[in-house]
């Protein structure tokens, strides 16, 4: 690493060591912290199937059945969701690629055309499916946005660090994902996010893939990939990171419960209803509070357990075995 890279590395960690000191401090006395709203945001896990084998994720070590969420559960969960007055539903998962739902239009269309409240659909992906979609039909579907993981150094680095050999037939989607942006009205919100890959900042900022995207799109990548960490998540040790990836500190957290508490839920796909949507992605933790086919939303967001989960942690310091080593913890 050259001097000047070594000095920009420092400057952006600092940086964000400062940042974070003053969120964390904001937060410690934000009004309202521990109150959560009448009706919560809902995550909705719609399949947990995944062919990556990403260098940081649970994926490969996933004992749940893989499974797209029924229909029949979904619409059953946006219904009650509608019914509580929520205006928040996303498609993000656990574990899963979205776009790998063989019902994903079908339920984009149902939540937004039946609730048109339901404004903001989206949900995180690799691209690599997107060609599996009749264009028109997935630009009019309601899905409004979406975040991109992806690298742009090419086939090598891609496949190390995804585990899968589709480099090329990502780069033809996201061109695709580009281009109809660009000539429809109705336009899809993507943001792209460049991973780790183990290579010199120098090494992406000059290969022509990134150059090339980068001048087709508004986003400034050049600062993406400057201010991208290296510092990830282990999934409680279920997952033995490459030795250039560090781990993310753990944040002090005792009577504090995580903001994801009192924020929203998940439902998984297999029906399970989870506290927060992070990390659990066995769906068997104190964080799961019951299952969609059984329970309504509004039973579980309002029910006992959660609130013994939120009120045992902050009065008695109570951390959930699944939260004592969470790296995302929501301060």
């Amino acid at each position: 690493m050259s001097v000047r890279a070594a000095l920009e590395t420092k400057i952006v960690w600092m940086t964000k060591a400062l940042r974070f000191c003053r969120a964390y401090l904001q937060n410690y006395f934000a009004p309202n912290r521990f109150r959560a709203p009448a009706a919560p945001r809902l995550s909705i896990e719609s399949t947990n199937i995944c062919n990556a084998k990403c260098v940081f994720c649970a994926n490969p070590v996933m004992q749940r059945k893989k499974q797209p969420l029924s229909m029949e559960l979904f619409k059953k969960a946006v219904d009650e969701l509608a019914a509580m007055g929520s205006t928040s539903l996303d498609f993000n998962v656990t574990i899963g690629d979205p776009l790998l739902d063989p019902y994903l239009l079908e339920r984009a269309r149902y939540a937004s055309r039946t609730y048109p409240q339901f404004s903001s659909l989206g949900f995180v992906t690799t691209l690599q499916w997107l060609h599996r979609f009749p264009i028109d039909e997935f630009w009019d579907s309601g899905i409004k946005w979406m975040s991109i993981s992806t690298a742009l150094s090419g086939r090598e680095k891609y496949a190390e660090f995804f585990g899968v050999d589709k480099y090329d037939q990502m780069m033809r989607n996201l061109l695709t994902l580009i281009e109809e942006n660009r000539r429809r009205e109705k336009k899809i919100i993507y943001v792209i996010h460049i991973k780790p890959t183990n290579e010199p900042v120098e090494a992406v900022l000059d290969h022509p893939d990134f150059q090339r995207i980068n001048g087709m799109v508004e986003q400034d990548l050049v600062a993406e990939v400057k201010t991208r960490g290296l510092y990830v998540d282990d999934w409680q040790g279920a997952v033995n990171l490459p030795p250039y990836l560090k781990k993310r500190p753990l944040v002090p957290r005792a009577f504090r419960p995580c903001g994801q508490l009192f924020g929203g839920m998940i439902v998984y796909s297999n029906g399970n209803v989870g506290a927060c949507n992070c990390r659990d992605f066995e769906t068997t933790s104190e964080l799961t509070l019951g299952n969609v086919k059984d329970n309504s939303l509004v039973e579980l967001w309002s029910g006992d357990k959660l609130a013994r989960l939120r009120s045992d942690w902050r009065r008695k310091n109570k951390v959930p075995e699944i939260c004592k080593t969470c790296r995302h913890y929501n301060y």
